[in-house]
Formats: C-alpha cells, sequence, structure tokens
C-alpha cells in the first residue's frame, strides 16, 4: 500500500512530458478557446441586435487573450507538476464550455 502510494505520488510531482502529448493538449485547448470566442466575435459582427454586448465582447477579447498566455506558459515550460498541469488544463476547458453556454444562451437586445 506505501509502495502504491509513493509511486502515485512520484507519477502526480513527474515534470517529464512527451513532445506529442504537449503538442496535442495545446492544440486542442488552443483550437478550443479561440473557437469560442470566434463564434462570439461573428455574432456581434453579423447580428445588429447583437452591438449591447460590447462589453462581453471585450471582455472575451481579454479573456482569450490570458487563457493563450496560460497554454504557452504549459506548452514552454516543463517544471510544472503533473496535477497541476491538469489542473489548469481542465480549468480551461471548463471555463470554455461555460462561455460556449453563454454565447449560445444570449438573445439579441431590444432596439
Amino acid at each position: 500500500m506505501i509502495s502504491n502510494f509513493e509511486q502515485f505520488k512520484e507519477k502526480m510531482l513527474a515534470t517529464t512530458y512527451p513532445a506529442w502529448r504537449r503538442m496535442v493538449s495545446t492544440a486542442a485547448l488552443v483550437v478550443a478557446c479561440i473557437g469560442v470566442v470566434a463564434c462570439f466575435i461573428y455574432l456581434y459582427i453579423t447580428n445588429s441586435g447583437f452591438h449591447c454586448y460590447e462589453g462581453f465582447l471585450i471582455f472575451s477579447i481579454i479573456w482569450l487573450i490570458a487563457e493563450l498566455v496560460a497554454i504557452a506558459y504549459l506548452f514552454f515550460w516543463s517544471n510544472i507538476p503533473r496535477f497541476a498541469r491538469d489542473v489548469i488544463k481542465m480549468n480551461i476547458a471548463f471555463a470554455n464550455i461555460w462561455f460556449g453556454l453563454f454565447v449560445f444562451s444570449i438573445k439579441a437586445c431590444a432596439e
């Protein structure tokens, strides 16, 4: 039992990752982040009823930049333990899911 715990602890604190795994997870997160924000920008540009959401548009662009900085940090630096890396990736993924739900639930403003 103790040896299993030690193996698990070493695995979670490991900082070595295969390059292909780092590239695939980075690409998936970047596509998800840009895709959700691009959908919102597309709605804002193509539909005049969404111009009351200008504040959300500015916030989403700032939010996208912050996410891309965090993803770049995960890609370029390998000194992050596995458990922290996985938690950061999950937080970014869930944030994109919630933002996507928000984008597809908003209604056009009354003019």
